[in-house]
């Protein structure tokens, strides 16, 4: 039976007169995949960060197993549910002036050499800095930092945004093999459709700021509605 790790109800997110999230509501399950898709702008990393505590929320709840409402959270007891996240940001977000390590230490970790063969890079790499790297190896050191605290939650931002279609075929085959072995519940901000039917169980689609479709990613082409068909398409 499917268990519900995150319940998201009537959320609404306003910047200033803008409502970008109206009324959404969605659930994610635990040790599954999720692919969050749908057209730029449409509040698919917004939602994403009032799901890790990064953003607030004006309306509707967010709760987390035995949480009822993360809003209502204290200080302290905010960072420890925050801790049970780790993050992909997009473009890896790693600082230039720091060496791998370095990034690496601020997990406050030091299994540095199993994370990285993990992600199937060599211990070498420790040594190096992020611009003498290739934006693909810099998504797989993203990838290692994210999991480095063994988080219960993987928030992927557009993992595969600026790769060829070589590289995003590994990272993509790279995130499955973690997803698996790890089961972590894993939520993808993506417009990478080859991505959604690679690692992702289930898919849920954003428009107008709510989710107007949700099912299983591998039958989006056969049961999905008309506006994700358009969107995979590339038709509005």
């Amino acid at each position: 039976m499917r268990k519900v790790k995150i319940r998201i109800k009537d959320l609404s997110k306003n910047f200033g007169e803008k409502r970008v999230l109206k009324n959404l509501n969605l659930n994610i399950y635990e040790s599954e995949s999720l692919a969050i898709i749908g057209e730029s702008g449409s509040g698919k990393s917004v939602l994403t960060k009032c799901i890790d505590g990064l953003e607030d929320y004006d309306s509707g709840n967010i709760s987390y197993e035995n949480i009822k409402n993360i809003k209502k959270l204290s200080t302290s007891k905010k960072n420890d549910y925050m801790g049970k996240f780790g993050i992909l940001f997009q473009n890896a977000a790693l600082f230039d002036s720091l060496s791998i390590e370095e990034n690496l230490k601020f997990c406050k970790k030091d299994n540095f050499k199993k994370i990285l063969k993990d992600v199937g890079l060599p211990a070498s790499i420790l040594k190096e800095y992020p611009n003498d790297l290739s934006i693909g190896v810099q998504k797989r050191i993203g990838i290692a930092r994210a999991i480095l605290k063994n988080p219960e939650i993987l928030i992927l931002d557009e993992p595969t945004t600026g790769l060829d279609p070589i590289i995003s075929k590994q990272i993509n085959f790279l995130i499955k093999k973690l997803v698996k072995e790890k089961k972590i519940t894993t939520v993808t901000v993506t417009h990478d459709m080859q991505s959604v039917y690679e690692f992702s169980d289930y898919t849920a689609f954003i428009e107008n700021g709510s989710i107007s479709w949700y099912g299983k990613s591998k039958e989006i082409k056969k049961k999905g509605n008309k506006s994700i068909l358009n969107f995979i398409k590339g038709v509005y």
